[in-house]
């Protein structure tokens, strides 16, 4: 484990110029990936803002129908969000952020819709749109556990400075026109990304607990375990004395969690480890099945078309 100390500048635009502080962020690095980061990994987030600007007047904002994740950054202003049929009852202010996994159909509306907007005295709101795209095509767990939108609040996060950072860094790059301001304001989008799944975490329900998983450290350990040496014959016995608990305990917990028995996760891990190895095409078939935990290339191939419908040739072959 090691420590890096990153210097962040942060700038905030006020009426008498630039204003910048700064902050000290310990960053501590390991060799090892941990879960999360490793099915982020899996789903090749990229992210894309394609608007930066402001609405004003009797506006309506609707993002959705490319098949992609689709996020906003209410930058200044307020505005309010329908999701379907479904009003959400305040409006959204400076320093939201929305999160719609699945391409839901939204609006973002100047005003409440039983306001008559004659009446109003319209302001104007600031908005950062994008969307994210997913390279990997398989299923992945965390998508799947995702609502149809997320909404994180500035409101309800006084004390986390990394969402105040990286909206200042996003409302910075995105006045400056200086060179790079695009890719800069893409890859914040991606950490916003990863920003969004942790406060979902902390706050997910118990019918989505598998995000919940990522937040037990026994159930943390026991992943990591496996993520490492998927050749290993993990066993309920083996796995539970590496993290501290009885065997009814670990196995109770991680099917509460994670939704299925820890031997069961592993096939599933190994599947799309072998398929990701399979398409890359660069080791031999003998190879992956030893990476995968198989003795054998015919106990490998068995398994592999049991569990995903397809033999490794014509994986390769694609």
């Amino acid at each position: 484990m090691y420590s890096i100390y990153v210097y962040l500048h942060t700038f905030q635009i006020t009426s008498y110029g630039y204003f910048i502080y700064y902050s000290v962020i310990e960053i501590l690095w390991s060799e090892r990936m941990d879960p999360l980061s490793l099915l982020l990994q899996k789903l090749s987030v990229k992210g894309h803002i394609f608007f930066n600007g402001d609405f004003c007047g009797n506006f309506s904002v609707d993002t959705s129908g490319d098949g992609c994740a689709h996020f906003h950054v209410i930058s200044d202003g307020e505005c309010w969000l329908k999701v379907g049929d479904q009003l959400v009852d305040e409006p959204l202010q400076a320093g939201d952020l929305l999160l719609l996994p699945h391409d839901a159909s939204h609006m973002l509306l100047p005003f409440h819709p039983d306001d008559k907007p004659e009446k109003l005295d319209l302001g104007f709101v600031s908005l950062i749109c994008g969307h994210y795209e997913f390279s990997s095509k398989r299923a992945n767990p965390i998508l799947a556990a995702l609502p149809e939108y997320i909404l994180v609040r500035d409101r309800d996060n006084p004390d986390d400075h990394w969402l105040e950072i990286l909206l200042n860094f996003l409302r910075y790059e995105s006045q400056s026109n200086l060179p790079g301001m695009n890719m800069v304001m893409d890859h914040l989008s991606e950490v916003l990304f990863t920003y969004i799944l942790r406060s979902f975490m902390n706050s997910a329900d118990k019918d989505r607990l598998f995000l919940k998983a990522f937040t037990d450290p026994a159930i943390t350990k026991a992943l990591n375990l496996m993520h490492d040496a998927p050749q290993k014959n993990w066993t309920v016995e083996s796995l539970s004395s590496q993290v501290g608990l009885s065997r009814t305990a670990f196995a109770n917990k991680f099917h509460q969690l994670v939704g299925i028995a820890p031997a069961a996760y592993l096939v599933l891990y190994r599947m799309d480890l072998a398929t990701e190895l399979l398409e890359q095409g660069e080791l031999s078939m003998d190879q992956i099945a030893e990476m995968c935990g198989y003795q054998s290339t015919a106990a490998f191939s068995k398994a592999y078309k049991k569990n995903t419908g397809d033999s490794p040739g014509k994986i390769r072959k694609k």
